[in-house]
């Protein structure tokens, strides 16, 4: 019976567009989450730092009770992020290293090589990931999709 055909090819159609959108909202929510536990890790990080500057401060405090002014940050970026004297920070190590590279890299490429040329830092895809998209979002890369993939490359500077 064509109707019951035309009825049958109309539901498929509709189930194949929902699987579509179901998979795309999935993957969205993926890397959201990823994102979020980037940032999350970053934030535990810096808490850590911060509480054993607070006790290194509370040990070695004057009984006077003065306040040590805030360093304020410079042109640089923020004031007490290169915690390590002379150590470029990752979002450093990333910049340098899309530069270098001749073809487009995924975070996983990114994470793996700066691993692997950086071994005494523990480097983590999904902060690679974040500092990629803030780069991305600063115009300082450049972000293509191949289907499910993402690659990033260097921006070219402005002459």
């Amino acid at each position: 019976m064509p109707g019951e055909t035309e009825l049958t090819s109309a539901y498929s159609s509709k189930v194949a567009d929902d699987l579509e959108r179901n998979v795309a909202e999935q993957e969205r929510i993926r890397d959201e989450v990823e994102r979020l536990t980037a940032e999350l890790d970053e934030l535990t990080h810096d808490h850590g730092v911060l509480i054993n500057l607070q006790q290194a401060l509370q040990a070695g405090a004057p009984a006077s009770g003065r306040q040590v002014p805030r360093q304020k940050a410079g042109k640089g970026g923020k004031a007490g992020r290169n915690f390590g004297a002379g150590k470029p920070t990752l979002v450093d190590l990333i910049r340098h290293y899309l530069a270098t590279s001749s073809t487009p890299c995924s975070a996983s490429e990114v994470t793996t090589a700066l691993g692997e040329q950086h071994r005494d830092r523990h480097i983590q895809t999904t902060v690679v990931r974040t500092s990629l998209e803030n780069l991305v979002a600063k115009g300082q890369a450049h972000r293509t999709k191949q289907g499910s993939s993402v690659f990033y490359t260097a921006a070219t500077p402005a002459k």
